[in-house]
């Protein structure tokens, strides 16, 4: 595996090893003993296809104990992927980055303290996301995808938003 880029405020983008023959590919997902990724554990793996383009899934995180570290990769299609500072105390909190995902051998990390979205580029973009911690309703918050605050650069104005996404609160 192999570091990309690392962000600021502590997410970072990496490539994991691939092999492809004949026979057909082979990904190595995750691996704990990877020095960037070794203070990443895996307690649950999500798997999301969203069949329309532009469909915005965010920005989601959990509040104080059930915070999570999450690993964000696009096995087919591709997505714009958000992640919002939350951490009062952080020299960048209220600051929000995006990368793009549409290649299935990166994956972008994304530590605890981050409200994190994605809107997809592509019809049928199936994410696989990895998350250390259990989610629980009553911890769980949100912020609006168009906060002015953040400035998120959304590659689409007009997304599919759920209604709970639609009803998240500013940041401010």
């Amino acid at each position: 595996m192999k570091l990309l880029n690392k962000f600021s405020n502590g997410p970072f983008l990496f490539e994991s090893n691939y092999f492809e023959d004949d026979r057909g590919v082979f990904l190595k997902i995750f691996n704990s003993d990877n020095d960037f990724l070794n203070q990443y554990t895996v307690r649950q793996i999500n798997y999301v296809v969203s069949v329309e383009k532009h469909t915005l899934r965010g920005l989601h995180y959990q509040q104080g104990e059930a915070a999570e570290s999450k690993i964000f990769r696009a096995v087919k299609g591709a997505a714009q992927i958000a992640f919002a500072d939350v951490r009062p105390d952080s020299p960048t909190y209220q600051q929000a980055t995006t990368v793009v995902l549409d290649n299935p051998k990166q994956a972008v990390a994304i530590p605890r303290g981050f409200a994190t979205g994605y809107c997809t580029l592509a019809e049928n973009t199936t994410m696989l996301y990895l998350s250390d911690n259990d989610y629980h309703i009553n911890t769980e918050a949100g912020l609006l995808w168009s906060d002015p605050k953040l400035n998120i650069d959304w590659l689409t104005k007009d997304p599919i938003l759920s209604e709970k996404d639609k009803g998240w609160a500013l940041i401010s």
